[in-house]
């Protein structure tokens, strides 16, 4: 950890360097399971955590963490020059090919920590694409605030656009969310969808938004929480 600053009430973000290889690169889309050096239960605190270009610098990675936990509190904790191993990157929401010209990411509360890798990694290379980023979250949120997350999307040449959704748990939040999705999408007419987030929004989007968007061909979704497909035992 190179270093920390407050990201909202309740968020830190961490500057990180890798001590050997070569560093955090092609990170756009991707996330590291960082080892929290803690055990409960008899099983290591690990946590998974989005990589974001920020100002981080040449070969560095941002790490947006919400205090929610045992893991997250340990890093919280930790001074500058605090050493954990991880495993990652990890990732593949970003085709192998490259971003298509019209790719609209859809994220759901801290899912927008993967949609600023994107963007932010995007703006870096030759041909940057006019990426929309739409931001769905509770009224009360105070993950990133969104007046920072806006200066870094527009500051990355995407456009950003926030929709209220109810709190997490609330079962009407995919009924809420799904106006505002096929509406954008419709109207940048995107070919290619990114969503992250709530698995309980973002999931169903791999099936709904290519029978309601004729321009959609291709959603691919990350699920920080509520994943429909997570083995359980």
């Amino acid at each position: 950890m190179v270093a920390a600053r407050a990201g909202g009430v309740a968020t830190r973000v961490l500057t990180i360097e890798e001590t050997g290889g070569e560093g955090f690169r092609d990170i756009g889309g991707k996330y590291v399971i960082v080892h929290t050096g803690l055990v409960q239960d008899g099983k290591a605190v690990k946590r998974a955590y989005s990589l974001m270009r920020g100002a981080a610098g040449e070969g560095r990675a941002e790490l947006a963490v919400k205090r929610i936990g045992l893991g997250a509190g340990a890093l919280h904790d930790a001074a500058p020059a605090s050493t954990f191993t991880f495993s990652g990157p990890w990732g593949k929401l970003v085709p192998e090919t490259g971003l298509a010209d019209r790719t609209l990411l859809v994220a759901t509360d801290t899912g927008i920590t993967s949609a600023l890798g994107v963007v932010e990694q995007a703006a870096r290379t030759p041909s940057a694409r006019k990426l929309v980023v739409l931001w769905l979250l509770p009224l009360d949120d105070a993950f990133l605030g969104r007046d920072t997350v806006r200066a870094r999307v527009e500051g990355a040449g995407a456009r950003l656009f926030c929709a209220e959704l109810p709190a997490v748990g609330d079962e009407r939040r995919l009924q809420a969310a799904l106006p505002h999705v096929t509406a954008l999408a419709a109207e940048s007419g995107a070919t290619h969808v990114i969503a992250t987030g709530d698995g309980s929004v973002v999931h169903p989007l791999k099936t709904l938004l290519p029978g309601q968007v004729g321009s959609v061909t291709d959603v691919r979704c990350e699920c920080f929480f509520h994943n429909p497909e997570k083995k359980i035992g």
